[in-house]
């Protein structure tokens, strides 16, 4: 990371406001190894640390206009890359618990009570339809992550999509399966 005064960090994001690529790609390189650093410290994922990483500089370099607001540059990146941490860590949380209540379902497990099975059947039944109602592109995704267990940066390159595509399709299939099943499950309670 290279150590700039206060001079010459102000005088990097001034010509950001001209388009600069060049001060973009000096503040970029001076900042990417130790903001990975930070980042995976939070998340513990490689994968996940080199996407913020590149998160953060491209909206640092969709916002550029605003460079000359910045007044404390290293505050602004760190603070952009804890929050994506943190934000990415809640998503991962809810993916893994409606991932849970999804593998009941989708395991088909059964019980020696026949009133039970008959619920997990329904439900299996509920479940197999709602994930054929998912678009492809979803439906896909869902089955490569949760059933084949392929990670985002193999399932990117199967189906030539970016990661943040794919989680993005992931997260959309998690959440019409919630939904769909959380209704279904309510009645099947209410039933009883």
């Amino acid at each position: 990371m290279y150590k700039f005064t206060l001079e010459k960090e102000q005088e990097l994001l001034g010509r950001l406001l001209l388009d600069d690529e060049q001060a973009f790609a000096t503040l970029f390189n001076s900042y990417r190894n130790k903001l990975y650093g930070f980042i995976f410290g939070i998340t513990g994922s490689s994968e996940i640390a080199k996407d913020i990483v590149q998160d953060v500089f491209l909206k640092i370099w969709k916002t550029r206009h605003n460079a000359h607001k910045v007044e404390n540059f290293n505050a602004l990146v760190y603070r952009m890359a804890k929050n994506a941490a943190l934000d990415q860590l809640k998503r991962a949380s809810r993916e893994s618990t409606a991932l849970s209540t999804l593998s009941l379902v989708s395991d088909g497990r059964t019980s020696s009570d026949p009133f039970e099975d008959m619920k997990a059947t329904e439900i299996q039944l509920k479940y197999e339809l709602a994930l054929k109602k998912l678009p492809r592109q979803q439906r896909m995704v869902y089955e490569l992550r949760h059933i084949e267990g392929e990670d985002y940066g193999e399932i990117a390159k199967k189906l030539n999509l970016s990661i943040p595509t794919i989680r993005s399709h992931f997260r959309n299939a998690l959440n019409t399966l919630k939904g769909s099943l959380f209704s279904f499950l309510l009645i099947i309670l209410f039933r009883l």
